[in-house]
Formats: C-alpha cells, structure tokens, sequence
C-alpha cells in the first residue's frame, strides 16, 4: 500500500498538468525575424532633462501593404531608424526597410499611421516626427504606397510636412466627403514650468506648434484648425487622441488627452465642418497625466465608452515610491482657473446615452495600472465581451520619490554642462524598474479582472506604442508591442486553438477616396446581445491596428443579423451568419435602408422638471483638511437640510430648506399653480450649519413645527452654532423654543417618533463626529417629550447603549420587529446598521436594547450616509434601504479584507491623528503617503528618511504596540449601498442594490409607494466632490431611479432617459410631495439650488 499511494500522487499530478492550459497568448518574438528594438542612449544634447519626452517610445503599426491579405509591421524608432516588417504568412517577417525606400534615420519618430491617404488602394504611412528641432527630414513624412513594395515620400506634395513635436495623427472624414482628413496631434514645445495656470491659454493658438485638422480638398490638405474650433495652443501636451462618434449622430467626435496641466478636450462635431469643444458640460472629472486612450462599447449598449490611461501604481511598493498627488490648494487653483476636475488614475468614461459621460474607473478597477502608455479595446480571449490591453513602463522611474527629493538638482545638472562631465552622473541614480502590462478580461458588467499573468502577457518591461491584429489570419488578434532598449513583443493569441470561443471578421471595401470604410459603424446580433464596432484605424497610443473589424461571440452558434452602416449613410444588414469566418462587406452593395439606433427612446420618462424656490444653498469655504492633515473626506458639506411636513389642519405641505454656516435656512410652502413662497427665515441661527431636520407635532396642537440639527466640521465643542433648533409654529408665526436640552456637538441625524406610545413626539439625535478628533465615537440621545414640547435626554435611564456608540448620519423610527412599538434603526461610519429594538411590548416598558446582530446586520460594518425604513414590497413589514460609500473608489472594503481606521494620538501633542488602511496585495496598508504623514508626525521623519524605507509599510510596522493599544480601531466591510428584506420577524437579508447605486457615496433616498399602475420608485442621490486628489471626488451620480420588479423582488435601475432624472451635484435630501398638481420629488443639493420634478 506505501508504494501505491506514491504510484496514485505521481499519476494524479501527471493528469494534472497534463489538462493545464496554455496561456492564451505565446512570445513568439524570437521566432518571427523580427528583431527590433528601440534603443535609447542620451547625450549632453539629448537626454531627459533636455527633451521631456526622452523616454515616451515609438508607435506600431500594423496593415496590408502589398494587399496579399497578411498584415505587415511598422515600427517607429526614437534615436534607431523605423522598421517595416512584410508578412511572410507564416508568422515570419522580413525586413524591408532599405528596399521600401521607408528609412528616416537620424529623426526621432513616434506615431504610426497607416490608412489609404490617397484612396488608390494601396496603404500608406504617415510618421509623426518629434525630438530636437531642425534638421534633415525633421519634418512628419508620409510615404504614399507605390504598390510595388516601395514608397515614396510625399508629405510637402500633401501639405502635411509639419515639424511640430508630433505625437500621432488620425486619419479620418470629419466632413462626411468620402476622403480622408487628418487630425494632428502636436506637444508644446513650452516647458511645463512656464505657465503657472492663466486662464484661457487654450484659447491662444501657436504658431510654432499646435495641434492641426487638415481637411482634404481633393488630394491636398488645408489647415483648417481655427475655422473648425480646434484647440490649438502652448498648452495643449497632447499624448493621445482618438476618433468614434460619442454621441451617436453617426458623425465623428474628438478626444484628446492631454499630459500634465492641461486638460482633455472633447469635440462634438457639429456636422457643418465645425466642432465644439463641450468637455466641461459632459464629463465631470478626467485623468490628470492623460495619456494614451481608446474609444469602444465595453457594456454591449450601443454607446461608445472612453478610456484614458495615467500613471497611478497599483501595488504597494510602487505606489508608496513613485507617487505623489496635488495638493488640495494647488487642485482648486487649477479649477478655478478652468483646467476641470483631474486626478492621476486611469479614467473609465461610462457613456449613459444622453450625450454625457460618468468616470467609473475605480469600480471597474481598472483606475491603476502604472506608468501606462497605450489603452486599447479588443475582445482579446473571445468570450464575447471587450477586453483592455494596456502597455506600461517608463525606463527610468523620473517619478522615484528619493530620486526626486535626494538627487533631482538643477544645480548638478548645470555643473555637468559647465564642467564636461559625463552625463551619466545625472541618471545613474533614477531607478530603472521593469514592469508588466495590464490585460483586464471584461467579466461583464462593467467589471474587469487582470488577467495579463494568466494569458501569458506578463512579462514585464518597458512598454508603449501596441497594436492588435490578425497577424496568422486565424480569426483571433495578436498583439505587437514596441518597447524601449529591449526588443519588441510579438504575442500570438491561441484564442481559436483552445476553443475559448467564436469569431466573426468583417474586411470592409468602402468608396473610392475612404477604401477601408474609416468611420464605418458595425451591428453584430447574437440572441440578446449587441456587438458595437466602429471602423477607426489609429488607436491606443502612436499606433495603427488591424483594419478588420473583429467580433468574439462567446458561445454564440450563430450570429442572428449584423448591420454596416457607412459613413455616408448606405446601410446592409445580414441574417443568420454562422459564426468563425472572415466576411468581405462592400459600400457598393449597400443601399438606403435605416440605420440600427442604440436604444429606443421612452415615450415619457417617469419625471419632468418643475419650478423649485428661488433659493440657493452656498457653503462656506471651510477646508478640512487644513486641520484634519490626514482625512481624505471632507465632513463639513453635508448640506443642506430638507425635509417636509404640514402647517395646519389644511394638509398643505411645507419644506424646510437648511442653510450652511453663515446662511439661514427657511420654511417654504408651494400654491396651487406650483409659485412658491417663503413663510419664515431664521436669520439669527443664521452662523449655524443645517445637515438634517424633521417636522414634528411637538406641542400637540395640530400644527408641526421643525426641529433642525446644527453640524458641520468648522466648529469646536461647546459652541453655541452647534446646538440644534427647535422652531415652534404659533399660528403660522415661527419662534425659536427653548426646550431643549443642551447639546454642542455637531450632529448627524435626528428622527421623531412615538417611541413610549404616551401620545406625544420624541426625538432622537445621533451626533456626527467629535471636533478636532474624527473616529472618536460620539454620542446619540433620546429627548422625551414632556407633551409641551419641552424635552429631556433620557438616554441614560432609556438607552444607555447609545452612549459613545458611533458617528451618526441617519436614523428612522419604526416597528421593524411587528410588535406594535417603535424601534430605532441608525446610520453611521464605520459601524453595520445598527437596530435597538424597543422593549415595551415585551415589558411593559420602554427601553431600547442593540439588537444588531440578531437582526442579522452586524457583519455588514460600513460608511453608511443615510437610511430610509419603509415597508417597500407592500408584504406588511418595515424594510431598510442603507445609503452607502458605494464602490466607485480607491477605498476598498470586504469581509475578509476590511478598511481600517487607527485614531490616536500618536506623538502625544494633543492632536488626533487618523491613519485609514486598506488591503492592497496580501496585507492592509496606510493609505497615507510617507511625505504627509512625516509632516503630521515629524517624530516619524527619522525611522522613514526615504521613501524605500516606507513601502510595504503596515500600521504595526509603523506603530508600537503600545501605540496601537491606546487607539481606537474602526472597520468598515461593506461599502455597497444595499437593501435589507424584513422577514417579518426583525430579521433582516441583504440585497445589493443595482450597479448606477454603487456609482457614488449616496446621502439621500426618497420612497414613492405604489402608484396606479401598482409599480414603487424609490429615488436615491448623492456625491460627494470635497475629496483629496489622492482619492479623487466622486461625481459619477446623476441620481437614480429605482423600480421594483415583483417577480424577482429586486431593483431595477430606470437609465436617465427613462427617468428624466439628471442631477450633476451633491445631493444631500430628497423629499416626495403630495401637492395640489400630483406628486413630486423636490431635492437638496449642497451648493446649488434645490431641484423639483413632477412625477409621472
């Protein structure tokens, strides 16, 4: 039996790596007889610190040349000379450089663009020049196909020699004439250390550079930059730009990505050879350092998505040493000045079909990825969904924190000079890290796993210009990839051979002048599921992909019908095409016919903008984090304060509407014809920020009068703007009670209810935060009404548990246990949903007692903002809806892998300082960065002189025990906003709610119950834009409308047009009104004024 058992594990292990399979991409690099590398040396007169853009690589392009139906290689080299590669149709190339008469030594070239400029059939390449100005053939060449395997150069003929520092172009027809445009991507010339953040550079072109749109007029190009709204300006460090019809009028839009300070522009076109640049009306936030990006359907929707890469690392060691973000100062400056919202990460733009654009990046998790270069969309393993390739590396890490701080000296750089040292000296300490590119499989929805590793992309080096095609003609693509000083990557996709799924490819012949169709758009049907594709040749960054549109299908049998419509409008549509084969669709053959649209239209969205108050809330100017060094959200915007209620016995509704600090809120009430007026306005409370507050009976005379809770972050304890408010309603007149008890911490929630059963109004206030000392738990209170609306904190006979309990942001009364009493049920940061149920129906007397875990919510610990209890499936018990951070973050949290807060004080200096981790890789870490937390902690400075010292830090590394032990320890596990389903019994199961929820932190939510067509909305907002640039603000909401679905009992998420809610801001209240002209739904927004919709 001894030797069986050894026999049986030999066997079992052969079995098993016997079925292991092969990575879906090979390096076949060594095997094709291609053997380029761009090899970068500096000099005194070339280098780095002389030219910025020393170590950004050379493009690839990939296209037939001798239109034998394999594609050919072109490879741009910087100080090398350009390569061109034929196809020998067995993955094997031959170098024809010499003999194509293709050469450009001794310029630096960066982009390749390879597109039939001429429209005789033959493909041509356009070479973007950059480097030293001056020079034998410094200007961009174009080499027109002579169709003999040799070309000649004819930029001057086409007038498109320009010697501006090129970075790529993009042929495409802007005008709809069938021939090719030309959009040219110029950088600055400018150093970065000119400008100092003048409004309106952009506005101001530059003669010596730019970037250009050259129209075609019959075989010519015209520069017709400024008459068609093209940016052409100093400022414009251009590192990207892609072509696809953004708004889906068939016509091609713009997207630039700009490096630096500058932001992105985004060119609606305009359909009369005009453009408008509109990126500040429909993307809210962009990437900071934007460069290389693509533009396809990633979500099967119809809609084209856009996405920008950065250079924010992701793992640990990385990102603790070769980062650092603004500041919080120098970010506002920047938008004041009109350069937008910019953050370094990658920027996934979710198109919503209305024309505008919301960053997702950071739930798709696709936001860090490295020093990346190229982005590109592909279907990459077949499955049916569109992957991301992106190519990353920087030679030398010019962003190494040590380097910057410890070697980084002007003044060394001009002792070289002067002294004829070797220029050596000035590099040799920059770190020189390879790493590895970035495949995300799309897992659908929205989400992406990385998955270069698995398929065999993960070796790592120095990355830039990539290009995806069908070098094999197998059906699959296969991607080139130019690196710096080491030899080019040639991956071979094994996608076909190991079955992972069909393919359909489409080789378009389009009219004389646009042979390759460019701007064509491609339908693909398989069962339910939309495959968008639009015929653009340039993408990613400096590079030329494969011209043939491909499509995986998954498991698709058979495509249903697919539709090419051209740019000229011609449409052909196909029926029940079976998958795996190459097709031939030719613009002669097409005819008049309907172009597919992306989605229908409703008939009538749900709601309707109505007439609001003449009111706007405006908040101070407070910054957090002057005082709170170490915090990443700003606590004192959580404005304004809405809420709704009756002033007599005519039913009529009134709302208060709360002011921030300096700014008194008031009481409103709407007529018959929907005008507004004010009733009342507290300007003597004026100093006091309004975050929440509720219409009680509190008196009992049948009239409601307004409690609003004073909060904020600006103010210390004990100060009088922080007590809270009771208004007292005296027959319309308003007067300021004095029944309260005294209370001077900011406050996060208040909720009124019967909670005794003895026929009056009690309160409960949960307090928000503890001044100069977030994380520090707070208290709530119980205030008994006396049934004069005078109060008493009764917490500690009553509710002794909610004595330093937590940081409150909501709560709600209601009989979530069907006992016929009131519990309470409350919100809070770093804390579960929290439940006390009230005991008086079991004794005989009122008492709350923490329920939480019996409930079934204690394992769900996050940054809840809000809570509504309702019953919301009509079933007869009371549900919850919990408002969270969402997942549209850097922050991330799981119950295996939480989100902690350590809040002490570390050096005993009387400051509490707060250190957030979170998990990155197989530990959690400081989110913190080493610069702020040494300068928040000097005492550190010496255990962490450099950055090296502190990667891979954790909080027991950093901290003694002794240290830890006096801190309190929060943790956060869940971060989705959710619902909880009552079992009826208080028990409760939790239902995430749909993906446009988890877009934002979410503050506000408002229930519709059932309506004559029998359905629930529940209508839910948020944002939050005060955030540091390290995280980035989150604006990705519009609010949103959710519908309940009976058969399935879940949420369906209504998409905008449907709804006809679009809400850009920070919303902080949402409240249903039942008015004389139908419902409506009136919302708070912080900053802005408040919004109404009718519903429908």
């Amino acid at each position: 039996m001894r030797k069986t058992l050894p026999n049986l594990f030999l066997f079992l292990l052969l079995i098993s790596c016997t079925n292991k399979q092969e990575p879906l991409f090979e390096n076949i690099s060594a095997k094709t007889g291609i053997d380029f590398t761009n090899e970068l040396t500096f000099s005194k007169e070339l280098n780095p610190y002389t030219y910025r853009n020393f170590y950004n690589g050379g493009g690839v392009g990939l296209g037939d040349i001798n239109n034998d139906g394999y594609l050919d290689v072109f490879f741009a080299g910087n100080i090398v000379d350009n390569k061109l590669y034929l196809n020998n149709g067995d993955l094997t190339f031959t170098d024809i450089t010499e003999t194509a008469q293709i050469a450009s030594e001794n310029v630096w070239s960066t982009g390749v663009s390879m597109a039939d400029v001429n429209g005789d059939g033959w493909l041509d390449i356009y070479v973007s020049k950059s480097g030293t100005p001056g020079g034998e053939n410094r200007h961009n060449e174009l080499f027109i196909n002579n169709g003999d395997l040799t070309f000649t150069e004819m930029a001057e003929e086409y007038g498109i020699d320009d010697t501006g520092l090129s970075n790529h172009s993009v042929f495409f027809d802007f005008d709809k004439d069938n021939d090719l445009d030309l959009y040219l991507l110029n950088n600055s010339f400018s150093p970065i250390g000119k400008f100092d953040m003048i409004p309106d550079l952009r506005q101001i072109p530059d003669p010596d550079g730019g970037n250009k749109l050259y129209r075609n007029d019959g075989g010519h190009f015209t520069d017709v930059t400024a008459e068609a709204g093209i940016y052409s300006s100093k400022v414009g460090f251009g590192l990207g730009v892609s072509i696809g019809d953004l708004n889906r009028d068939s016509w091609p839009d713009i997207y630039v990505s700009n490096d630096f300070f500058e932001r992105d522009y985004f060119y609606l076109n305009n359909q009369d050879g005009t453009f408008t640049e509109v990126l500040d009306g429909k993307i809210a936030s962009t990437s900071m350092n934007a460069m290389g990006a693509d533009i396809g359907d990633l979500n099967h929707d119809g809609y084209p998505e856009i996405y920008v890469t950065d250079m924010l690392p992701e793992p640990e060691e990385r990102y603790k040493t070769k980062t650092q973000f603004e500041s919080w100062d120098r970010y506002i400056e920047k938008v004041r000045n009109g350069y937008h919202f910019q953050f370094t990460r990658n920027a996934l733009q979710l198109n919503i079909g209305n024309g505008e654009f919301i960053e997702i990046g950071r739930m798709a998790g696709v936001e860090a990825t490295d020093w990346s270069w190229a982005a590109l969309m592909a279907d990459l393993d077949q499955n049916g969904n569109t992957d991301l390739f992106i190519a990353n590396g920087i030679y030398q890490d010019l962003t190494d924190m040590d380097y910057i701080n410890y070697y980084s000296n002007p003044e060394l750089f001009q002792t070289v000079l002067r002294d004829d040292k070797p220029v050596d000296i000035l590099f040799e300490s920059i770190p020189s890290v390879p790493v590895a590119n970035y495949a995300y499989s799309n897992e659908g929805e929205l989400r992406f796993e990385n998955r270069a590793q698995e398929w065999g992309l993960g070796e790592p080096g120095f990355s830039n210009g990539s290009a995806y095609g069908d070098l094999d003609n197998d059906g699959d693509l296969d991607l080139v990839i130019n690196n710096v000083n080491m030899p080019a990557f040639v991956y071979r996709n094994r996608a076909n051979e190991q079955g992972r799924g069909g393919w359909l490819q489409v080789r378009l012949e389009g009219p004389e002048g646009n042979t390759q169709g460019i701007g064509a758009q491609l339908s693909v049907w398989t069962a339910d599921t939309l495959h968008w594709r639009e015929q653009m040749l340039q993408r990613g960054f400096q590079s030329s992909v494969d011209p043939r549109l491909h499509v995986g299908l998954g498991g698709a049998s058979m495509v249903d019908s697919l539709a090419i419509v051209w740019p000229d409008g011609k449409v052909e549509r196909r029926y029940e095409i079976a998958p795996n084969q190459a097709l031939t669709l030719h613009w002669q053959q097409a005819g008049e016919g309907q172009a597919p649209t992306p989605g229908r239209e409703p008939a009538r969205a749900l709601l309707g903008k109505a007439q609001a108050p003449d009111w706007s809330h405006t908040e101070n100017p407070f910054v957090d984090f002057d005082r709170d060094r170490l915090a990443f959200h700003m606590r004192s915007t959580e404005g304004p304060a809405v809420c709704a209620g009756q002033a007599g016995a005519d039913g009529r509704q009134i709302v208060y509407l709360g002011g921030a600090r300096d700014q008194a809120g008031g009481i409103w009430q709407q007529d018959g014809q929907g005008e507004w007026s004010r009733l009342a306005t507290f300007p003597g409370q004026a100093v006091s920020e309004d975050v929440a507050c509720v219409f009680l009976d509190a008196d009992g005379d049948g009239d409601e009068e307004v409690y609003v809770a004073s909060g904020g972050n600006e103010f210390g304890i004990g100060a009088s703007a922080l007590h809270d408010r009771l208004y007292v309603n005296q027959g319309g007149e308003w007067e300021l009670s004095s029944g309260l008890p005294a209370m001077a911490m900011p406050t996060g929630a208040v909720a009124a209810g019967d909670w005794d059963g003895d026929g009056d109004i009690d309160l409960f206030v949960g307090e928000r935060l503890r001044p100069f000392a977030y994380g520090r738990a707070v208290d709530a209170h119980l205030l008994v009404n006396d049934g004069t609306g005078v109060f008493e904190d009764k917490t500690a006979s009553f509710a002794p548990e909610l004595t330093a309990s937590g940081l409150y942001t909501g709560g709600q009364w209601a009989d979530v246990d069907g006992d016929g009493d009131l519990d309470l049920i409350t919100a809070g940061e770093w804390s579960p949903i929290r439940v006390y149920a009230n005991q008086q129906a079991q004794t005989g007397r009122a008492q709350l007692e923490e329920v939480t875990a019996e409930a079934g919510l204690e394992p769900y610990s996050g940054w809840w903002n809000q809570v509504l209890v309702a019953d919301l499936d009509g079933d007869g018990d009371e549900d919850i809806v919990g408002l969270n951070h969402g997942l549209n973050s850097r922050f991330r949290a799981s119950f295996e892998r939480p989100a902690s807060l350590w809040v002490s004080d570390f050096d005993g200096n009387g400051s509490t300082e707060q250190v957030l981790s979170t998990w990155n890789g197989e530990d959690a870490y400081p989110m913190v960065l080493r610069h702020d937390l040494v300068n928040q902690l000097p005492g550190l400075k010496k255990k962490y002189l450099k950055y090296e010292a502190y990667k891979g830090q954790t909080v027991h590394d950093i901290f003694t025990p002794e240290q830890l032990e006096r801190a309190e320890h929060l943790e956060a596990r869940s971060l989705e906003s959710a619902v909880f389903w009552n079992d009826g019994s208080g028990r409760f199961s939790r239902q995430v709610l749909p993906q446009p929820v988890q877009y934002a932190p979410m503050y506000a939510a408002a229930l519709m119950q059932a309506d004559r067509q029998g359905a629930r909305e529940l209508f839910v907002g948020g944002n939050l834009w005060e955030v540091k640039p390290e995280a980035g603000r989150y604006d990705a909401s519009k609010g949103v409308v959710l519908q309940l679905e009976e058969s399935t009992h879940s949420w369906r998420a209504l998409d905008h047009r449907q709804s006809g809610l679009e809400e850009q801001g920070q919303i902080r209240g949402m409240v249903v009104l039942q008015t004389p002209n139908g419902p409506q739904l009136l919302i708070g927004i912080n900053n802005d004024q408040p919004k109404l919709y009718k519903i429908d």
